[in-house]
C-alpha cells in the first residue's frame, strides 16, 4: 500500500492534520489494520527472508560483539525489517551493515567528535588544511568542533546556536541534523527533543534507523549489486566502504546458508 499517497491526501484535505501529536503513528496504525497485519503486544509476526534474522546473521556482520550482546538485537531488527519492507537478503545484509559499521549495535550511540586539529584536517581538508588556525582553537574540543562541522546545514543553525552537537550522528544509524530529528518527530508523533531522547533506546533507535532507510530510498539502492550506492546515500561518500563491504558480504554468505536450510 502506498501510504505516502494516503498521508498526502489527508494532508490535501485537512492541512496540517499531521502537526498534532500522534497524528502520524495514529494513521500508520489504521494503515496496518486496513492491510490485515495481526499485531500481538505490538509485535508483527515476521516471514521470508526476515525470519531468518537471529543471532548467527548478526555476528558475522558484527563479529566483534559477543552473542549475548547480539541477542537483544534480534527481535527489535526483525520487527523493524518487517515494517518498513527491509525483506530480502540483499537488503538485510545491506542494513544490518549500516547497523554494525554506523553505531556497533551499542544503544544510545552518539558521533564521536574528540578531534586532533591533525585529525580535523584529514577529516575536512576544506575546513582545515595545515592544520590551521580554526583547527588549533578547537583542539579536543568535541562539542565545539560539532558545533562548527555541522554549522548551517542539514536544518542546523550557525556555531554559536549549539545545534551541530545536539544533532549529531545520533542512534545506531547516526542520525544527523536538525532537519532529520524534525522530519523524524513528525513521522512518529513526537516532539522532536522527545524523539532525540527516544533514539538513544534501542527500539527508538532502530525506528529511526529504519525510518531514515525508507526516506532516502534505500531498499532500491540494496537492491542493485555492491554497497557503494547505500554508503553515498547514508554518508555521502565512500569513507568506510572496505568495512561495509566485508561486512555485508559475511552476512549475505550466513542468510544464504541459513535460507538454503529452511
Amino acid at each position: 500500500m502506498n501510504r505516502k499517497a494516503i498521508f498526502a491526501a489527508a494532508d490535501q484535505f485537512a492541512p496540517g492534520i499531521w502537526d498534532k501529536p500522534g497524528a502520524i503513528a495514529a494513521m500508520n496504525r489504521a494503515i496496518d489494520d486496513v492491510e490485515g497485519v495481526i499485531v500481538v503486544n505490538g509485535v508483527k509476526p515476521v516471514s521470508g527472508a526476515v525470519a531468518l534474522i537471529d543471532v548467527s546473521v548478526l555476528k558475522a556482520c558484527a563479529p566483534e560483539k559477543t552473542s549475548a550482546q547480539l541477542e537483544p538485537w534480534v527481535a527489535p531488527i526483525r520487527d523493524v525489517c518487517q515494517r518498513y519492507e527491509i525483506n530480502t537478503v540483499r537488503r538485510i545484509a545491506a542494513f544490518a551493515t549500516t547497523l554494525a559499521h554506523e553505531g556497533g549495535f551499542k544503544v544510545g550511540a552518539r558521533e564521536g567528535m574528540n578531534y586532533s586539529a591533525k585529525r580535523m584536517a584529514e577529516v575536512w581538508p576544506s575546513r582545515f588544511a595545515g592544520p590551521n588556525a580554526l583547527a588549533k582553537a578547537l583542539d579536543r574540543k568535541p562539542i565545539e568542533i560539532a558545533n562548527h562541522v555541522y554549522a548551517n546545514r542539514m536544518g542546523n543553525g550557525p556555531p554559536e546556536s549549539g545545534d551541530g552537537h545536539r544533532y549529531r550522528g545520533n542512534g545506531p544509524i547516526q542520525l544527523t541534523g536538525k532537519a532529520n530529528h524534525e522530519a523524524f518527530a513528525r513521522a512518529v508523533g513526537r516532539a522532536v527533543e522527545d524523539a532525540a531522547d527516544w533514539i538513544a533506546t534501542m527500539e527508538g533507535g532502530l525506528e529511526s534507523a529504519a525510518w531514515f532507510w525508507r526516506e532516502n530510498d534505500i531498499n532500491r539502492l540494496a537492491d542493485t549489486h555492491g554497497v557503494s550506492d547505500e554508503t553515498r546515500r547514508i554518508n555521502g561518500g565512500l569513507i568506510g566502504l572496505a568495512d561495509r563491504t566485508a561486512r555485508f558480504d559475511r552476512t549475505v554468505a550466513r542468510l544464504l546458508e541459513l535460507e538454503r536450510v529452511a
